[in-house]
Formats: C-alpha cells, structure tokens, sequence
C-alpha cells in the first residue's frame, strides 16, 4: 500500500510503520484478539481525519479507530491487516464552562483527564472506570460506555450533548452548540453513540457536567448468599436517594485480588458475597444513609465496612476496581458482559457456575459488575482463546433469561456472531443501511458489531 500520501497528510510523528512498535496497537487489551497492520495513523486534529478517510474512501482502505485500546471484544483489533487510525494525539480539552457545566474536549483525552478537568471548577463527570486513566473519550462514546455510576448518571449516551465526527467518506458532520432543547431532526450524537467506529470516526465531544457531591461515602458489605445480598441492593435502590453505586463481587475474586495484589482482607471471616455501596450528596450522608432501611443490617452485621474520606474510600474500592487485572495477571479470560433483568439475577449468579463448569470442568469463573444496573461482568480463565464453546453457552443463557448480551463494552469482533440473540433479522438488515448511509465503501472497523457481508 501507498502510504507517502498519508504520511504527507499527517506530517512528523504521524505515521508508524515500523512493526516492532506495532504490539499496543494490535493486540485487543484481554490479550485474545491479535490482528496486524502496515500502519499506525496519528492525526492531531478533525481536519487530519477528514483528509485520511478521503484518501482510504478513493483507495478502498479499511482501518480501524483507536482510542487507548482498552477495549475488551476485540472491537478495536486490526484482525484483517486494516490501517489503524489512532487518537491519541488528539488530547486537548477545549473548553469547560463554568456557567453551563458542559465540557468540549477531543476524543483521544483520557477519562481521567476530563475527571480532573471538571474538578477543578467544583463539577463532576458522571462516567467513571477503573481504566479511567487510559480509556479515551472517544472510546467510552464509541462504545456508550457505563461503569459504575450509571446507577445514578446514566450510561454515556446521557452525558452526550453534541459530537463531530467524520464519516466513511471524509464529510465533518456533528454539531458542539451544547443546545439543551434542539429538535432539528434525527440526534446524530444518540446514533454515534455505541456504534463503535462503524458509522463515523468521533474527533470531539460536548459533554454534560453534574453537579459534585459534599459528601461521599463507600460501605463494604459481606453477605453468606448471593439472594441476601441482593435483597439489599433493591433497599438501596428503593430507599437511598443519594446512591452513586452498588458493585458486586464474590469471594474467590476478592482473594484473587487479595493474593495477586499482597492485600489484606477486609475481615477474618470471609463472606461470600460482598456489595460495595457507594452514595454521594449534600452535608449530612452518613446520618441519612444510617437513617434509611439499611440501617438495621449496618447496625447488626459484622461484615461492615465505611470509607469515609478519600483514603479510607480508595482502600474499599481496590477490592472491587484490582479484578479485572488480577484476572488477566492468571491467564488469558473470557470476558462476557451481559445485563440480567433484576428479577432474574439470582438466578443467574447461582447457574453460571454450573453452565460454566459443565463446557470445561477445570473452567474458573469469576463474577462481579454492576448490581444495580444487572451489569455482570463474566470473566472465565482455563479455556483457550480460540474455545468458543463456554462464551456460546453463557450468551445463550444470557438470552434465555431476556439479558443483553453487550451491558456495556460493546459487540465488537467477539459478540457480532451473536447479535441475532438480541436482535431481530429486521433490526439487524436496518443496521446494515445505516452502515451504508454514513461508509458506503464499508471500510470503517469492518467486522465490528455487524459482519460486513450480511444484509
């Protein structure tokens, strides 16, 4: 391939041919997925975009868009030799306003960066991430991230007020106005949010601000069963206003965590569920919070944990936030993100044991995520990267209990086999037009989400 052409677009440091730097752009964060490349493509602004996708437009050149790859499905992998557009020089926050409380930044800035730039000016972000500090902006909108706020803030899509983006054949569409009330049609940023680089590549983005908190507080909660422990979820729900989170692990992962990490526990007797509660609001939390219903089991339990600063908060919260890099410092996991409907999660937390080990009896299975939302993140270590076999018979069950099999890291490569468990053949042929409309030469993240060759 002829790249003098994009090397002149780009100018110095923007092109990366030589393949020994090619490892972090090529192979998928869990370490599953590896693709190649004969290019890495560092544009620093949407201009640069635009001219890149013109030219891959006029030569049929597939590539896929990358934020700080810390994807989870493969849906940033160059698994078929396409150019690999990355952001990461993209990284200016442009604007925070104090006034409106909304935020312009590029799309390569980090979660963490933006975290910060709303502190400062006495607002908060409502995503938040343990990989907060490599996952770019553009990546959570490309993937409608959640994390473990949507509880209280909602998903990415509800932070989105206005992207710019640009689409399979070069063309800058979007609006960054931030117009609280704007009715001019069809919401592009809705669209592009969640469509993980198929439609168009997002170069910036306008984000709602809420309002931070005076008052934080963590509370560890450790539970003999899972269906106890769930019960209290729905109280806290019901009757916690100021609820930011409510985080699930079990005792296997938290010793995981514990031994790979060199912490201690956060009691002698282990529990075998455990809840991590997390609430935010004006002055007086804590007395509301032991106000509430759940006053009677904080009172009565011994398996009762409170951060109350920001210390105190941090040491709980690397219980829940380490599984994910102790389980992959053990091997290379099968990730399933699904959503259970609240009714049907007990169900599921006490069966995936058993659907797991009967595709794989030396399978090891490791469950925490999201409880409030029904965000179970499935992570399986012991069969190879290639078995499908385990992944097919959770997302199956997933279905069968009226769960998605994508809560929140998106279908990428991993799961595009499966879109027809949540998906009709109807919606899914709609996809495929919308795909066309915004990368009529389908040379956008190709493979991601939908198979190119269906529809």
């Amino acid at each position: 391939m002829e790249l003098q052409s994009l090397s002149n677009i780009l100018g110095p440091g923007g092109i990366i041919t030589d393949k020994a730097l090619h490892a972090s752009y090529t192979v998928d964060w869990t370490r599953r997925y590896t693709g190649f490349t004969s290019a890495i493509l560092l544009p620093k602004n949407t201009e640069e975009v635009s001219q890149v996708l013109k030219w891959c437009f006029a030569h049929s050149a597939a590539l896929v868009p990358q934020g700080g790859n810390t994807g989870m499905v493969g849906g940033a992998t160059p698994m078929n030799g396409e150019l690999v557009l990355s952001l990461k020089r993209m990284n200016a926050i442009e604007e925070v306003d104090d006034a409106s409380g909304q935020l312009v930044t590029q799309s390569g800035t980090t979660l963490g960066d933006v975290q910060r730039a709303a502190a400062v000016l006495g607002w908060k972000y409502g995503i938040d991430l343990s990989a907060r500090e490599t996952a770019s902006i553009g990546g959570t909108i490309a993937t409608n991230a959640g994390g473990s706020q949507v509880l209280r803030y909602g998903n990415t899509r509800h932070q989105l007020l206005g992207v710019e983006a640009v689409t399979g054949t070069g063309d800058i569409i979007g609006d960054l106005r931030g117009l609280t009330k704007d009715n001019t049609g069809y919401h592009l940023p809705g669209l592009l949010c969640g469509s993980e680089g198929t439609l168009a590549i997002i170069t910036k983005a306008r984000l709602q601000l809420v309002k931070a908190p005076e008052e934080e507080l963590s509370i560890l909660l450790g539970f003999q069963s899972t269906d106890e422990a769930l019960a209290v979820v729905a109280t806290v729900k019901k009757y916690i206003d100021d609820i930011q989170a409510c985080e699930i692990f079990f005792q296997n992962g938290l010793s995981l965590v514990c031994d790979q990490f060199g912490l201690n526990p956060p009691w002698e007797k282990p529990a075998n569920t455990y809840l991590l509660i997390d609430a935010g609001g004006q002055s007086g939390l804590i007395e509301r919070v032991y106000e509430s219903p759940l006053s009677e089991f904080l009172n009565a339990s011994k398996h009762v944990a409170l951060g109350t600063d920001t210390s105190s908060r941090k040491k709980l919260w690397q219980y829940r936030d380490l599984h994910t890099d102790a389980i992959s410092a053990n091997g290379i996991p099968h990730k399933l993100d699904v959503t259970i409907p609240h009714g049907k999660l007990a169900n599921f937390c006490n069966e995936i044991q058993r659907i797991v080990n009967s595709n794989g009896a030396d399978n090891e299975l490791f469950l925490f995520g999201h409880a409030g939302d029904g965000n179970i993140h499935v992570n399986i270590l012991g069969p190879s990267p290639e078995d499908l076999q385990v992944d097919e018979a959770v997302l199956d069950f997933v279905a069968s209990l009226g769960g998605s099999i994508s809560a929140e890291h998106g279908v990428g490569r991993a799961k595009a086999r499966h879109l027809y468990l949540n998906r009709t053949p109807e919606e899914i042929t709609i996809f495929h037009k919308i795909k066309n409309a915004f990368d009529p030469a389908g040379i956008l993240n190709p493979g991601a989400i939908i198979d190119p060759e269906v529809g």
